[in-house]
């Protein structure tokens, strides 16, 4: 009995922690899919602008923006460039381009973008 106790208390330590690295690696690799490509093309004025720190720590979103990449970054930040009226319109709403932590894209085909 005492070694059936042992191998279910091994078991269930053993699944914690595999679980454990299975959120921290979804969290990291939670980026916007294709997001690059997204604003580039992106045409309308359907879009916001949220500041990164009024979401919550434990928000999903937030997580993701603090674990962007600087190659990630770049190529938002180069996607947005690119999309010249976008840029503009955003710049009119004084949005400075190094402050774009984050984009990603709405069921309606708006984009939030997240500033720093």
């Amino acid at each position: 009995m005492n070694r059936i106790a042992k191998l279910s208390v091994i078991a269930a330590l053993s699944a914690l922690s595999f679980g454990g690295i299975s959120y921290a690696a979804s969290a990291a690799m939670n980026w916007p899919a294709e997001i690059d490509q997204t604003v580039r093309d992106f045409k309308g004025d359907h879009f916001t602008v949220v500041d990164v720190d009024t979401l919550k720590e434990s928000s999903q979103t937030r997580i993701w923006i603090n674990e962007a990449t600087p190659q990630q970054l770049s190529s938002l930040h180069a996607a947005v460039n690119a999309n010249k009226s976008l840029a503009a319109k955003l710049k009119a709403q004084n949005v400075e381009m190094n402050n774009i932590a984050g984009a990603e894209q709405a069921a309606d085909g708006s984009l939030t973008f997240y500033l720093r």
